[in-house]
């Protein structure tokens, strides 16, 4: 038999993986999804001024966004 005060434990840690999960998940939505966005306007605006990026140069422009707003996500809504 497992004592009520594990059972306790047991569900506040499946609450605490579920909204863990549930930050990750907003955190790539709020991340990803711009950085794929302004990725792909650089990527055509260089195109349209007649100087295409490589391929290095657009990953490393959608990294560096992606990470810069993870980060302001983090800090915005970490729990203090």
């Amino acid at each position: 038999m497992t004592p009520a005060a594990a059972k306790t434990a047991i569900g506040l840690d499946a609450a605490a993986a579920r909204e863990a999960f549930y930050r990750l998940l907003g955190l790539l939505i709020v991340s990803l999804f711009p950085a794929l966005f302004w990725t792909t306007v650089a990527a055509v605006g260089a195109s349209a001024l007649g100087a295409p990026l490589s391929p290095l140069a657009l990953a490393t422009i959608g990294a560096a966004i992606a990470a810069f707003l993870a980060a302001v996500f983090n800090q915005l809504f970490a729990r203090i």
